[in-house]
């Protein structure tokens, strides 16, 4: 009985571990997010309120949290930067807004490599609502999740309706 007790106290100490995924720009090499215009001025904002704790990675014992407004900071500040980089500021047009929303991004250990998937949502200032689910997969966990990341931004930024609004 005993040691039965003393086996559940250590497998509830060992899961409640839980470390801090701070996630961080991953750089998207030239080429993949193709030059694009920008009739105005682009503005990338956070519309994620939430900061409750999610488990963004889960395997053997080990544990990373964040947080979804946390995670969204770093896909806006991803998007702001590739805008700057490939945008070609037409001028003469409104100010463009978009709005950036992570639901969620996971990523899990498949047989020598991890597999993830970022969900989010776009809200354009001109009322149009584009929803993404964007998969990765590397070698890494780390680089899986910031990977997930550059790779929605990358998504987000070849979007043809996204392109539309940012060059109208």
């Amino acid at each position: 009985m005993r040691k039965n007790l003393l086996a559940l106290v250590a497998i509830l100490l060992l899961s409640a571990c839980t470390s801090t995924y701070k996630p961080a720009e991953y750089p998207l090499r030239d080429g993949l997010i193709p030059a694009f215009n920008v009739a105005g001025t682009a503005t990338v904002s956070n519309g994620q309120p939430s900061t409750e704790p999610v488990i963004v990675y889960s395997y053997a014992g080990s544990k990373w949290g964040s947080d979804l407004q946390t995670i969204t900071a770093t896909m806006v500040q991803q998007t702001t930067s590739e805008i700057a980089k490939n945008g070609r500021t037409t001028g003469g047009g409104k100010a463009k807004t978009i709005e950036l929303k992570v639901h969620s991004l996971a990523t899990e250990y498949i047989a020598f490599y991890y597999k993830s998937e970022i969900k989010f949502q776009v809200k354009l200032g001109n009322g149009k609502v584009v929803d993404k689910a964007v998969p990765h997969s590397s070698g890494s966990p780390m680089q899986d999740l910031n990977g997930c990341i550059a790779e929605g931004v990358m998504t987000l930024l070849n979007d043809e309706t996204v392109r539309a609004y940012l060059a109208g």
